[in-house]
């Protein structure tokens, strides 16, 4: 099996400023969210309450702990007094805090 160093090998081919360009992209990347616009923000509302309503599967992509983290599963409850949504998943019920919600996806929609 071949041994691949990934990034490390095209390393001495790059510029300092490019490294540090690089390293500054990472960085932003892992430790904020991205920033919904308006639009995104009543879509994501709207595939959110349909889900809901129908009570139909939804795939989350959540930003917790600088990482954006993939849940599947069934919105039983919306908490509105702790701005928290209920998920269960196969596994377990999870409280997911809606503003960390970064896009909403219903289940007849991923399986195109």
């Amino acid at each position: 099996m071949i041994q691949d160093r990934g990034n490390i090998k095209w390393a001495s081919m790059m510029l300092p400023e490019h490294l540090e360009l690089l390293r500054e992209f990472k960085q932003e990347r892992t430790e904020q969210p991205r920033e919904l616009t308006d639009w995104e923000l009543e879509e994501l509302q709207q595939t959110i309450d349909q889900a809901y309503n129908q009570q139909i599967d939804i795939k989350l992509e959540v930003w917790m702990d600088s990482k954006t983290t993939q849940w599947n599963g069934i919105i039983k409850s919306i908490n509105f007094n702790t701005n928290e949504l209920i998920l269960e998943t196969l596994i377990k019920t999870t409280r997911i805090p809606i503003q960390y919600i970064q896009s909403a996806q219903l289940e007849v929609d991923y399986y195109d």
